[in-house]
């Protein structure tokens, strides 16, 4: 280890730093293998994330009934303007096209396929994580 010792510093400062009995890396890493991670704190750290968790829910409280309001308007509107669709083909109405026209159109079709695909689907994607 001579050339170690002349490359770093003398003999002896390497000596103390890679000795596997008591150099400072075997002190080191023995402190490091002290350390340990019980299935006691696992429960608590467990139990913590799931108080943090219901927490955040009840903050985002607010925000579920406001999509809750978004989305049953904008599926009011669907339903709308189906049930009109519907009846005036039942009766045969002239305007049957232009009010087809107008549930395609990017005010009715879009708003409504997003609502429906976020609120509806939301849950979707986690279940399949969870496989």
């Amino acid at each position: 280890m001579s050339w170690i010792g002349k490359l770093f510093g003398t003999e002896k400062a390497v000596n103390n730093l890679v000795d596997k009995d008591n150099g400072l890396l075997a002190q080191a890493g023995s402190w490091v293998g002290g350390l340990s991670y019980t299935d006691e704190e696992k429960a608590e750290n467990n139990l913590l994330v799931k108080e943090w968790g219901l927490k955040q829910l009840d903050a985002l409280q607010p925000f579920k009934i406001v999509q809750r309001i978004i989305a049953f308007s904008v599926l009011f509107l669907w339903a709308f303007v189906g049930v009109n669709y519907v009846l005036m083909l039942w009766v045969e109405h002239p305007k049957a096209q232009g009010l087809l026209d107008f549930a395609l159109s990017d005010y009715v079709f879009w708003p409504t396929l997003a609502v429906l695909s976020l609120y509806c689907g939301g849950g979707t994607l986690n279940s399949f994580k969870s496989k």
